[in-house]
């Protein structure tokens, strides 16, 4: 029912997907010219001659047949031409994902300050309500507003509502308003990366109906939808959270540390899944929960006050209730924290704070209950660890130990400048701070990072 969505759109999610302007693929001297251009402050001269005489030689021998190939194969596919290749380097690393890749977004505390299950709770039935206000397609679409005043009206949008799917995006980039690719929330929910030898994969299901919740070490399976498709109550799942977080420590069983395995280098881990998988059918069943889950929720067991403990709680915590590989992780943490951890490689963070937003402007919205008991209790998911995984899993457990111990973490606030001031001097605020970052990795180190993003949340 139109209770359960979070709002209904009157243009559809997708209306504007087929319309779509793809990037072009830039002239080979273009590329060529640019590539030189931003190479030079990061070599020294007699790297940058070398680097020219590469690219005078590329240019003139194999450099123009592979850009007649890149051409035709932007014309085979209704997409960007670099789609393919940066998923390739995403999911081709072989580097472990903590802190590598994942990064989070942490929201903002609620002025009377709840419980963790009932934050927790609040938190997953918004998610839940964005997750069926998307598939009935009736989210509001992204939409950049130049000028809000003439597009952000209901008459703009019945305009724009009844316009072919095969000219929306031109129809609204005539008055100001640039519609963006939606494509990437088919990763959000019901959506893992699975670890594989060379290169991983993006795993989704679509019928499953809860989420993994992983507290101590332990893995329970809880609805977040009813079989009939509607939102679980908030006071029943802060229900079935409670009961989580009050059972006996033994209740994690021989499962306690696996989420670990996920902080591996992913062909180590790899490895040690198959493994997982042959050691017992009750591994496989647990890893498929966890792998279908619409999303994991991690009931941390830290209560972080301090801005540079709340985002070492966010971002790693302690390890033993993460699982790294799904594709965003709620992390709320006992004094009622709350983030969004989130796996790169499937999209970046437009999808992912827009969720945020919306999580976080429903879940306030949302009445305080009384817990009550869930019309499905939470069910345990087990592992059973032979000696040899026994030993890999605190292994893992003492490297990511040592990983945080070598990792500083600090924060700086200041007023010195502003989004806004940087706008108005024609300065781009995201690549001031990763022009910082390069230039505090080459005062402190004498070298540039080759990340293509340094700067994480």
């Amino acid at each position: 029912g139109a209770a359960t969505l979070l709002h209904e759109s009157r243009i559809p999610t997708d209306h504007f997907q087929d319309s779509l302007p793809k990037m072009p693929v830039p002239a080979l001297s273009d590329t060529l010219s640019k590539f030189l251009y931003f190479a030079e402050p990061l070599v020294s001269d007699d790297e940058h001659l070398l680097a020219r005489r590469g690219v005078s030689a590329f240019a003139g021998a194999e450099g123009p047949a592979l850009q007649a190939e890149l051409l035709a194969s932007s014309e085979r596919q209704y997409t960007s031409y670099i789609s393919a290749p940066w998923f390739d380097m995403y999911l081709r690393d072989r580097a472990p994902l903590l802190l590598n890749y994942n990064p989070q977004l942490t929201f903002e505390d609620e002025a009377a300050r709840p419980s963790q299950a009932n934050r927790a709770a609040r938190l997953c039935h918004a998610a839940g309500r964005f997750l069926l206000t998307l598939e009935a397609g009736v989210l509001e679409p992204d939409v950049f507003h130049t000028k809000p005043t003439v597009s952000q009206t209901p008459l703009w949008r019945e305009a724009v509502r009844l316009m072919p799917r095969s000219v929306a995006f031109y129809g609204a980039a005539a008055t100001g308003a640039y519609a963006l690719d939606m494509s990437q929330y088919a990763n959000l929910f019901r959506s893992t990366r699975l670890p594989r030898p060379e290169l991983d994969e993006l795993s989704t299901c679509r019928d499953s109906r809860h989420v993994v919740v992983q507290r101590g070490g332990a893995f329970w399976a809880v609805d977040l939808l009813t079989p009939a498709g509607e939102p679980v109550p908030p006071s029943q799942l802060q229900g079935a959270f409670e009961a989580i977080l009050a059972s006996p420590a033994d209740a994690r069983g021989g499962s306690a540390g696996v989420g670990h395995l996920t902080s591996l280098p992913r062909g180590e881990w790899a490895a040690l899944r198959e493994q997982l998988c042959a050691a017992a059918p009750a591994n496989g069943a647990s890893l498929k929960q966890i792998d279908e889950a619409l999303f994991a929720v991690c009931l941390d067991g830290s209560s972080p006050e301090e801005l540079g403990e709340v985002n070492r709680a966010m971002l790693h915590g302690r390890g033993i209730d993460r699982w790294l590989d799904k594709s965003f992780q709620l992390v709320v943490t006992e004094n009622a924290k709350a983030a969004i951890n989130f796996e790169h490689s499937w999209g970046d963070g437009v999808s992912v704070l827009r969720l945020a937003n919306e999580m976080f402007d429903a879940s306030t919205a949302l009445p305080t209950d009384t817990p009550a008991p869930p019309a499905a209790p939470p069910r345990r998911l087990d592992f059973e660890l032979p000696p040899p995984l026994a030993a890999a899993v605190e292994e893992a457990g003492r490297r990511f130990d040592a990983t945080i111990a070598g990792t500083d973490l600090a924060t700086v606030m200041t007023d010195a400048f502003t989004t806004a001031a940087l706008k108005k001097g024609g300065v781009s605020p995201d690549g001031m701070m990763q022009m910082s970052f390069q230039l505090a990795m080459a005062k402190m180190s004498g070298r540039s990072s080759r990340r293509t993003a340094p700067m994480h949340a």
